[in-house]
């Protein structure tokens, strides 16, 4: 080694040092303030760098609200529900619609030992704290590109998106050059050192994950305990090979959907091969669009985006019975029930760009990529690709955090666990990331995505290893529960 790469390297290693150590240092000057907020909870305002490699530049503040123990507390568990979004509201009755129904059960347990402390991601506070960064105007919904028929169209989802990040960045101000999970991972370190505590005992679901992720890489020593569930991989440098996952772990979910029908009775579809059913579905609509009540019609990327929609374990009773009414003649069910989302005016869609899609390929290379797909998935899988590059397609600049493999250095024992029916953050990428980690111990289970709350093994492990540190015998699987409601 040369005396010029000698050099390099001290300095760069003195600058992870440097920047390992300003979290601590941010977090002692500026310490947490609780107040009462209603529901029970106590919340604070965290005051962090804007970018935490310019950590003398802008100050931006982290929305934190605490669910106090019921019993002793043996300390602090840090919790992020994913999104990217607020996660400090689900710690209230009202909760989040789209999360579990057992929600409050497993928060109940955890603050028998624990005082629940969630955070929320820069500019995704819930409203009552006036921190939400609200983008004047909405972004593009995320089936865009599913339903896009022309090139034209494709123009018009990108302009969408480029005029929604040019109003968040308005709003956002000096905030928006922040927008990434690197940043996040540090805010996590400065909110453990302000709770006074040596190391971080941390559970993340879905994008809760994505911030693990980049903690484990900078702060491994700072790691006690970490619950990794339904994980995003945010470990694949190439967009292709992410979106391959994604494909794969679809087609896949056609046969899953298939197989769930033809076990139950109250299918719809019950009696026929589902899957086929689908088959026959799509074709007719690539031929002709599909009729509907009150003279509508459903073309083919219409279709396609209620599959995704449908696709979800949890609505596969209601896919089942809007592909038999238009087999029957009538599409209107993908019209309404599993419509697309229309866009939003949160900066979380920025976030996830920043972190998972901050080099887009050109329309004419994602094409090269889409025919891929379609060899690999050509039932229904080969539609993600379109869906995942809807969320960033159009966006352009700002803050990145690039895909890549994990780094990570010494850890103890790291708990993931995996669910056979997520198509969510599929099962595929949540392995990978798991195969990057020594430490890492895999708890499978039958469920789909966000399966922590509603599936009563899982919670008892779980709740095991955040308290004691306890893991699952190995080859511990925890059966489906959640699954075997849907359709009652």
């Amino acid at each position: 080694m040369n005396r010029r790469t000698l050099i390099a390297l001290c300095l760069a290693v003195c600058l992870v040092a440097s920047l390992g150590g300003l979290a601590v240092a941010s977090a002692r000057a500026y310490h947490l303030l609780w107040r009462d907020c209603g529901d029970g909870l106590r919340c604070a305002e965290l005051v962090v760098p804007v970018n935490w490699a310019d950590p003398a530049g802008p100050r931006t503040s982290v929305h934190v609200a605490k669910l106090p123990a019921t019993g002793e507390s043996i300390g602090p568990l840090i919790v992020n529900f994913g999104g990217p979004g607020t996660s400090t509201s689900m710690l209230r009755p009202s909760g989040d619609p789209d999360f579990p129904a057992e929600l409050p059960l497993l928060l109940k347990e955890l603050r028998t030992r624990f005082d629940v402390i969630a955070v929320d991601p820069r500019g995704m506070s819930e409203p009552a704290s006036g921190r939400a960064v609200s983008c004047a105007e909405p972004g593009a919904s995320p089936f865009g590109l599913v339903t896009a028929r022309t090139r034209r169209d494709w123009d018009a989802h990108a302009a969408r998106n480029a005029a929604h990040q040019a109003s968040c960045r308005t709003t956002a101000r000096s905030a928006w050059y922040g927008l990434t999970s690197w940043n996040v991972a540090h805010d996590l370190d400065a909110l453990r050192a302000a709770l006074g505590q040596d190391r971080i005992r941390y559970a993340g679901n879905s994008y809760g994950t994505v911030y693990a992720q980049a903690y484990l890489e900078l702060f491994p020593h700072r790691v006690e305990r970490m619950y990794f569930d339904g994980t995003a991989d945010h470990t694949q440098p190439g967009l292709e090979p992410w979106l391959r996952n994604y494909a794969l772990t679809q087609e896949r979910h056609l046969t899953l959907f298939r197989d769930w029908c033809a076990r139950r009775r109250d299918c719809a579809l019950h009696g026929r091969d589902a899957g086929r059913a689908w088959d026959e579905l799509a074709a007719r609509a690539r031929r002709a669009p599909l009729p509907a009540s009150a003279g509508r019609t459903v073309h083919e990327g219409q279709l396609y985006a209620g599959a995704v929609r449908g696709m979800n374990p949890a609505l596969w009773p209601l896919f089942a019975t809007a592909v038999r009414k238009a087999l029957d003649g009538d599409a209107a069910t993908f019209l309404t029930e599993l419509a697309p989302d229309p866009g939003g005016s949160s900066v979380g869609g920025d976030s996830l760009c920043n972190d998972f899609m901050p080099e887009l390929p050109t329309y004419e290379e994602f094409q090269v990529i889409e025919a891929g797909l379609r060899e690999i998935a050509p039932r229904f899988g080969w539609i993600e690709g379109r869906h995942q590059l809807g969320r960033c397609w159009g966006r352009d600049g700002g803050a990145s955090w690039a895909p890549h493999p994990l780094r990570v250095g010494n850890l103890p024992p790291v708990l993931f666990a995996i669910g056979e029916l997520d198509n969510n953050t599929n099962h595929l990428g949540q392995r990978h990331v798991a195969g990057q980690i020594p430490s890492a111990h895999v708890l499978w289970h039958g469920d789909g995505h966000a399966s922590w709350a509603g599936n009563t093994c899982l919670r008892r492990h779980v709740h095991a290893y955040l308290t004691t540190g306890t893991l699952p015998a190995p080859g511990t699987r925890c059966p489906a529960e959640r699954i075997h409601r849907v359709g009652k």
